[in-house]
Parts: C-alpha cells; sequence; structure tokens
C-alpha cells in the first residue's frame, strides 16, 4: 500500500515501525489544500498578475487557475466567470488602495497644499510599487470592447478617484490656497496626468535615452500640478 501508513511484517522490529528512508520524497500538497481560507486572495492575486501580463481578452481561466495553483473547478467555486473575476480583482487591488487614499485625505491634518503633495506622492508610490499601471493600461486599451466592464471601471475608480481629488481641491479652494479652474478642471486633469506618469515610468523608462528616474518624475508632476492648481492673486487684480 502506498505513503507506508499501515504495518506490515517488513515496517516492525522488535514491536516498532520503521520509519521511511530518508530519500523518500515527502508528497507536496497543492496550494488549495494547504491554506483553504487563503484561495480567494490567492486567486485574485493571480488574476492580476495574468490580467496585467495577457489583457483581459486573452486570459483564461485555466491560465488564472494554474497560477494560483488550485483547479479550474476550484476556481469557479468562488467566481464564477472571467467577467466577476475581473471585477473582484479590481475591487482588492485598486479600489481598495482608493478606500485608502480617501481615508489618509480624511485624517490629514495640514493645510491643503501639502495634502496635495502628500497624497500625490503616496499615490504615485502606490500605482509604481503595486504595478497599478499594468491594469489602467489594459483599462485603455481593451475595455472599449467590453461595454459593461467599462461602465463597471468608470463607476467604482474613474469616478470616486476624481472625486476624491475634487475633495483635495475644494478643501484648498475654501481656505484660499487653490484657485478654481474652469468646469473643476484640475480634478479631472491631476489623475490623468498622474496616471500617465506611472504608466510611462512603467512601461517605456527603459527605451528613453533621456528617461528620468521615479523621484524625478514625481517632482514633476507635484510642480506642474501645484502650478495648476495654486491661487494666484496677481491674476486676481
Amino acid at each position: 500500500m502506498q505513503g507506508g501508513s499501515y504495518l506490515t511484517d517488513q515496517s516492525v522490529t522488535n514491536g516498532s515501525r520503521v520509519s521511511q528512508p530518508a530519500n523518500t520524497p515527502t508528497p507536496a500538497s497543492p496550494k488549495w489544500q494547504r491554506r483553504p481560507e487563503d484561495r480567494p486572495d490567492e486567486i485574485l492575486d493571480a488574476a492580476f498578475d495574468v490580467f496585467g501580463e495577457q489583457g483581459f481578452a486573452r486570459t483564461r481561466l485555466e491560465d488564472v487557475a494554474q497560477r494560483a495553483g488550485v483547479s479550474k473547478g476550484t476556481l469557479y467555486l468562488y467566481f464564477d466567470s472571467k467577467e466577476t473575476l475581473f471585477r473582484e480583482m479590481v475591487r482588492a487591488k485598486i479600489v481598495a488602495a482608493l478606500r485608502e487614499g480617501e481615508a489618509f485625505v480624511e485624517e490629514f491634518k495640514g493645510n491643503s497644499r501639502d495634502l496635495l503633495v502628500a497624497f500625490l506622492r503616496r499615490m504615485y508610490r502606490v500605482l509604481r510599487e503595486q504595478n497599478l499601471s499594468r491594469i489602467s493600461r489594459l483599462v485603455q486599451a481593451e475595455l472599449v470592447s467590453f461595454p459593461e466592464l467599462a461602465h463597471f471601471y468608470t463607476q467604482e475608480v474613474i469616478l470616486p478617484a476624481r472625486r476624491l481629488m475634487e475633495a483635495i481641491i475644494e478643501r484648498g479652494i475654501a481656505s484660499g490656497e487653490f484657485r478654481e479652474t474652469p468646469l473643476g478642471f484640475a480634478s479631472r486633469a491631476v489623475p490623468m496626468l498622474l496616471i500617465h506618469a506611472t504608466q510611462t515610468q512603467c512601461f517605456l523608462q527603459r527605451f528613453d535615452p533621456e528617461a528620468l528616474s521615479d523621484e524625478d518624475t514625481l517632482d514633476g508632476v507635484i510642480d506642474f500640478c501645484l502650478s495648476g492648481v495654486l491661487a494666484r492673486p496677481e491674476l486676481q487684480r
């Protein structure tokens, strides 16, 4: 019988069981057997990697399952379609980052200029360190062909990010630190600039003979944003 789990006349000497030879391999438990409570998170981590590498259209659920170390059937226990998996991955990775950003803004005690600078530094770091630019690139390149997912991403990511920036800008306008911009465009322009900057650093930096470091890029983004939103008394005369 397999595994040496039963006593036989060959496995007993002087009334005790003989241990397995040292060179007998111990079968490795599959990931989904070792930590069943972690299955959803591991599947979402794998989905983030596979969607980021292959895009939405080319990703197959079996690819995600293989990356997560689970069977396709196990994946279906938690996510019933590729669309559902994409939505939950976005909520787990990007929406969660926005929620943390909202908490940061609500708890910030300094002036609005310092808040904007600190928020830009925080979000740039999150986008770069967590490779979230891979998903924003996918959204721009593919979701026009998947209107329901495009609507979902707009409602759960783009609009909340805009509202968060609006809160920062309006705080500064109320304190006299920031100026109003036509159509409130600053709340749209700042996130767009931040996303474009991180995508450029992520995908094109190594090909650019005049590439900037992340620190220089971030400093440039902050300077540009402040130039666009700070109040200018000389223009109000």
